[in-house]
């Protein structure tokens, strides 16, 4: 028993039980920041696993205290641990240590040889278990254990090999002894067809994962039938004239479904930056189609597809390398997807209705790593689009503090507009109704005596750029809504959506049929045109419209107007609809011909949609009204 090594909180509840006679319980669980229960469960594995040696016991009205029963084995056992190896020392380490065992030894091991190989107690090693099978599970993988027989690790070898790659490679393999010549002719060959070094990086792990289970008597045996369509293609080509080298420098023979193994990082690296590279990869009719079918779902005409089509080219790229990512069970670990997701939750929730049409499609689940990095793409085509919105060609200022005062201020206007905009200066005298009414903006440091009909900015002499930038988008959307007063202006859904356009909902009634009776009103009213119905329905089946957190976004385009025409529905009581509850509805037809305008303005109502969603009071007050009027005030209050 002294070779027992103790799992990280036992190890501090000893440290805290040598600094005085007695402990409660409290004392304990706040210094591992655990619950009592836990710390009693600690106790119980300590005293299993130092019988004969130490236990700590409860005296009643005192607390805890450290019995030590057998000083020097006690003391040995201390030492033992301070000087512990660190691979064991941590969680991953220690799964690591129990996936070698298993996957590379000629003899089954039982729980107590392995705990003994381990130096730590029975009860640990079992819990160490079933820690690893929960990530195992998602490989298709188990620990199986029979009496009399130990411990088997069940499940396929390219399984056993990704799930390393994803979660043991820097403990098992990372540092391998693979041969410098080795090393230099892969780099050579993949610096020579352009590899970047993230993938470079990636195929090495996976050459040397091959290397050595081949070594070891464990290869690939079978691959399935769509890995072997990367048989031919010039990233399969790659990996072969990686494979021939090896060959030379080993007295090995690599059999097909170990180069296909290595083609796959290959197949499913990211997007290249290099252009000469994405130049030798041919996007396919099916990538292009399933483009066009994203951009429809998220709202937006294909046009725009060819309106854009060097950034649209980029995201093609980027969908192929995703598809054989998802094809051939690679997982991309996204270090960002956290801040994607607090801080471009529009861009995110774009890329999730991209994740539900390719799922559709394909039957492939996108993962959240993935949808990071769509979002990504998504991100970089709003900020176009707002760059396009906020785009003039001419802008006026008017100062009444001279001229230098003046070109200070254009200066500091030529950062936040666009580098084209040109700027003209103006004295007080000089700005007149005529001129001004001329330019497409007017910014001016002084109140004037008339108004303008071209959208006008107060500001200072030296002002804050970002809250400049900021009325600069207010006064643009004033103007294509045709609003006037500038206190009017907090929401897109209080003046996109009038009275007619607002329904209390019917619970009695599935969510579907609700829908179908809002069209059809908005029809007869003349805001959505006849096939209005046949083609949301055609855009239902290629995934759902319903958000989560109760609220449903169907869409498509409309023909009746130029204009978005926004519908809203209340639910007195939830209903389901493709198993999510629905308390809101957001109908929303979009015009037909799109423009720059309509583009921003269909993400500024996926922005006020999805701030809503995220705030679970506004949700309660929207759900509890009965008439417009009570609906948009909640929408006005929250936008203050």
């Amino acid at each position: 028993m002294s070779d027992i090594i103790f799992d990280e909180r036992i190890a501090q509840i000893l440290e805290i039980a040598r600094t005085s006679k007695y402990h409660s319980l409290e004392e304990f669980a706040d210094a591992l920041n655990v619950s009592t229960r836990s710390v009693r469960n600690y106790l119980k594995q300590l005293n299993d696993d130092l019988v004969g040696i130490a236990s700590i016991i409860n005296e009643r009205g005192r607390g805890y205290r450290l019995d030590i029963i057998d000083k020097q084995a006690f003391e040995s056992l201390l030492e033992k641990n301070r000087i512990k190896d660190d691979t064991l020392n941590s969680q991953k380490g220690r799964i690591a240590f129990i996936i070698d065992r298993l996957m590379n030894s000629e003899e089954t091991y039982t729980l107590d040889d392995l705990a003994s190989e381990m130096h730590i107690g029975r009860t640990t090693l079992v819990n160490e278990i079933k820690k690893a099978a929960v990530s195992l599970e998602t490989y298709s993988l188990t620990i199986q254990g029979k009496p009399n027989r130990g411990m088997e690790l069940k499940g396929k070898e390219l399984d056993l090999r990704f799930y390393i790659l994803d979660n043991l490679y820097d403990v098992l393999y990372g540092d391998y002894p693979l041969d410098t010549d080795i090393i230099e002719a892969i780099e050579m060959i993949s610096n020579k067809h352009n590899l970047e070094s993230t993938t470079q990086a990636r195929l090495m792990e996976f050459i040397i994962i091959m290397l050595d289970r081949i070594l070891k008597d464990h290869p690939i045996n079978e691959v399935d039938e769509k890995h072997k369509k990367l048989l031919g293609t010039m990233d399969y080509q790659i990996a072969l004239e990686i494979v021939q080298k090896i060959e030379n420098q080993l007295p090995i023979k690599i059999p097909q479904a170990e180069i296909l193994f290595i083609t796959l990082p290959i197949a499913g690296r990211r997007t290249p930056t290099n252009n000469r590279t994405l130049a030798d990869i041919a996007i396919t009719q099916d990538v292009q189609k399933l483009l066009e079918q994203i951009i429809e779902h998220v709202g937006f005409k294909k046009e725009i597809i060819y309106e854009n089509e060097s950034f649209f080219k980029d995201l093609q790229y980027h969908l192929t390398f995703m598809l054989n990512r998802l094809i051939f069970g690679l997982r991309l670990k996204n270090p960002l997807l956290a801040d994607v997701k607090e801080k471009y939750f529009v861009a995110y929730k774009m890329a999730e209705i991209a994740g539900q049409v390719v799922e559709n499609r394909y039957g492939l689940k996108v993962p959240e790593d993935e949808l990071g990095y769509l979002a990504f793409y998504f991100g970089v085509f709003i900020g176009q689009s707002d760059l396009k919105e906020k785009r003039f060609r001419r802008a006026a200022v008017v100062c009444g503090t001279g001229r230098g005062t003046a070109k200070l201020v254009a200066i500091q206007l030529q950062r936040v507009l666009n580098q084209n905009t040109e700027i003209d200066l103006f004295s007080e005298k000089e700005a007149t109704k005529v001129i001004l009414d001329k330019y497409d903006l007017v910014f001016s440091t002084v109140k004037l005596s008339f108004e303008t009909s071209a959208p006008f900015i107060m500001i200072n002499e030296i002002f804050d750029e970002r809250n400049v930038s900021r009325e600069i988008e207010k006064v643009t959307y004033m103007k294509k809504l045709k609003i006037h007063n500038a206190n009017d202006y907090q929401s897109m859904i209080t003046h996109l959506v009038t009275k007619e356009k607002f329904f209390l909902l019917d619970s009695t009634k599935g969510y579907q049929e609700n829908v179908l009776e809002m069209i059809e009103y908005l029809v007869e009213d003349g805001h959505l045109d006849t096939g209005f119905k046949e083609r949301l329905k055609e855009r239902e089946e290629q995934g759902s419209m319903v958000f989560d957190r109760y609220i449903a976004f169907p869409h498509t385009f409309n023909n009746r107007s130029e204009s978005i025409e926004l519908a809203i529905g209340v639910f007195p009581e939830n209903v389901v609809a493709d198993g999510k509850e629905v308390k809101l509805v957001f109908l929303l037809g979009l015009p037909e011909r799109q423009n720059d305008h309509n583009e921003n303005l269909i993400v500024k109502i996926y922005d006020e949609i999805i701030r809503i969603a995220n705030n679970q009071q506004i949700i309660d007050q929207l759900t509890n009204v009965s008439t417009y009027e009570q609906f948009m005030r909640v929408i006005e209050q929250s936008s203050n």
